[in-house]
């Protein structure tokens, strides 16, 4: 990769580990079984990309904008998606990705975002945290939650039928009309500080 601008160019089976990428532009790019390891991204942009069974991790980002891009089959550690976003574009809504399908998102971070009706579902959110998000509708049915967290968002009306292993404050998010299924919706009743006999 030494070029400045790629559009619709496809990379497959990239392997790339402690590089630097300086003003690039990616644009409506597919990556196919990519490895991207502490890579430092300055400046650039990824607007429409497709990453499919790629795994990213340990990416620094620095004046980096992405928007509307889709992840299927990958694995994604430890971003912060607001940093992502303009926070212009970020007030109107638009978002730095377009879709999760069957997607590991470990300890990502989910600031201030427009999520409502957005779908996670099958997704492994472990350790990710949610904060001041709008995820009213979201559907979250078949994620992995151990160790995610909800702080001051709308969860009304989400679906987390399915969801395994999660808990969080229901005193600390909006969750009317969410659904829940048994017997991981006891796991809630926990942040009111009761006390469950299972006997």
């Amino acid at each position: 990769m030494v070029k400045k601008e790629y559009a619709g160019e496809e990379f497959s089976a990239l392997r790339l580990e402690e590089g630097d990428f300086r003003g690039v532009l990616f644009e409506d790019c597919l990556f196919t079984d990519c490895r991207f390891q502490g890579l430092s991204f300055q400046g650039c942009r990824f607007t429409g990309c497709h990453f499919a069974r790629c795994r990213l991790g340990g990416l620094s980002f620095d004046n980096v904008q992405a928007m509307g891009n889709s992840f299927e089959d990958c694995a994604v550690l430890g971003i912060d998606w607001a940093a992502l976003l303009d926070p212009r574009k970020q007030d109107l809504g638009f978002l730095p990705f377009d879709s999760f399908a069957r997607c590991t998102l470990h300890h990502c971070l989910f600031f201030h975002l427009e999520l409502g009706k957005f779908s996670f579902a099958g997704c492994d959110l472990s350790g990710s945290f949610f904060e001041d998000c709008r995820l009213s509708g979201a559907d979250f049915s078949g994620c992995l939650l151990r160790g995610a967290a909800f702080s001051h968002n709308d969860l009304s009306s989400a679906d987390f039928r399915g969801a395994a292993e999660y808990s969080f404050s229901i005193e600390g998010n909006q969750v009317k009309g969410a659904k829940f299924s048994m017997p991981e919706a006891v796991s809630l009743l926990y942040g009111l500080g009761l006390e469950i006999d299972g006997g």
